[in-house]
């Protein structure tokens, strides 16, 4: 069981709250798109084409 599902089953909201937000810098850390969206120029295509 994930540390988030825990969290959510033992109501511990300020746990769920920060690994949340660890969750969203980490992301963002690596680049990813803060909303989650894929490349629309991306989409579909396949490598080496």
């Amino acid at each position: 069981m994930s540390l988030l599902s825990v969290a959510i089953k033992n109501e511990k909201w300020d746990v769920a709250a920060h690994i949340i937000v660890l969750a969203a810098a980490r992301a963002l850390g690596r680049g990813e798109s803060p909303n989650g969206k894929e490349d629309k120029s991306q989409k579909g295509r396949t490598a080496g084409k």
